[in-house]
């Protein structure tokens, strides 16, 4: 029977089994390493730079003596919504530039020094030179997530009319909570990395307030329905949950937090779907883009990235749990985002 290191939620050392990658994530996978580039291909980026910026000047000459009509159709309404969201979206823009600063510093900063030298870890941070473990996908979604809430909070004038708001937001209320439980009830679930430890743990923590602003009509108005789908996600987690935790109730509540989020992704769609008034300025439209992006983190992590292993069931099928919700998440997100967008369209 193979050994396992919860911790890293790999295998130990030995006992590897190479993972096909998906092409999406090759950058991710494989990194900005020298070795990886084939040789000329310094010359190739040169000429492509140079015929980009060729194009561009050709572009801007077009424009400048206003045949705006000869480039593809909808390139002015494109550029005015560039600056609209750089100038609407200045909040949004310095805490994604924030989240990204703080995470390439602490990228530089090296191994953690309990790690270090470990055959297994050395073997985690070759398949993973970029980020140096997969735990980080997590934690960038976790960072991510702050900044879409804290955005939806900070326009608190007309949070109540957000999709994110009221039933969507008491259900991720829930799940922050359930999550920030389980670091306090085991360890088993912290981020390995550079990036992880403690400031994916602040991040859902910090969540917490954000949601209860947005999400304290619903807890007030329809309390016996949230109650019912926090039973119901409790019991289903009790059945499929993962065999990391050395008790078998901190594993259900990881699960329990994921399948919540799967029930608030759905009632953010249905919330798009039904709700006439929703605010459809740049804001909003950020948050649509950020939305399916925070997912397909998760999501390449629970298909790609942890793979299925025996040892690891506790009971049930935790594995597809994680998967389908992942991608039902990722779904819903991006039908969101396609609604979103297609009224915009219409209404340019």
């Amino acid at each position: 029977q193979a050994k396992f290191c919860p911790r890293l939620n790999l295998p130990c050392a030995g006992e590897f089994s190479p993972t096909p990658r998906l092409p999406v994530a090759a950058f991710l996978h494989f990194g900005m390493s020298a070795a990886t580039f084939p040789a000329g291909s310094a010359e190739a980026f040169m000429c492509v730079v140079v015929a980009a910026a060729i194009l561009s000047a050709e572009l801007r000459r077009r424009a400048a003596i206003g045949t705006e009509q000869s480039l593809w159709p909808g390139a002015a309404w494109a550029r005015r919504s560039c600056k609209r969201l750089l100038a609407e979206c200045a909040p949004e823009a310095l805490g994604l530039l924030a989240c990204f600063s703080v995470a390439a510093i602490l990228r530089a900063r090296g191994d953690e020094e309990d790690l270090a030298g470990l055959e297994a870890w050395e073997k985690i941070k070759s398949e993973w030179p970029l980020l140096v473990t997969a735990d980080t996908l997590l934690a960038l979604q976790a960072m991510l997530r702050l900044v879409i809430f804290a955005s939806v909070a900070l326009r608190a004038g007309r949070a109540s009319n957000s999709p994110l708001a009221d039933e969507a937001a008491a259900l991720w209320l829930f799940a922050s909570m359930a999550r920030a439980a389980l670091v306090a009830r085991s360890d088993a679930y912290m981020l390995e990395g550079p990036v992880g430890q403690h400031l994916p743990t602040f991040c859902e923590v910090a969540l917490v307030p954000l949601l209860l602003l947005l999400g304290r009509r619903a807890l007030w108005r329809a309390p016996l329905t949230l109650s019912a789908a926090v039973a119901s996600a409790g019991c289903l987690a009790s059945r499929h949950h993962l065999a990391l935790a050395e008790t078998w109730d901190a594993d259900a509540i990881f699960i329990a937090a994921e399948l919540l989020e799967v029930l608030a992704a759905l009632a953010f769609l249905a919330r798009t779907m039904c709700m006439e008034d929703r605010p459809r300025d740049m804001s909003a439209h950020l948050v649509c883009i950020l939305l399916p992006a925070q997912q397909a983190l998760s999501a390449y992590y629970w298909l790609e990235a942890f793979p299925f292993s025996e040892p690891l069931v506790r009971a049930g099928l935790p594995f597809q749990v994680l998967q389908v919700g992942g991608c039902v998440q990722l779904g819903v997100f991006l039908g969101a985002a396609a609604l979103q967008f297609a009224e915009v369209v219409d209404g340019r």
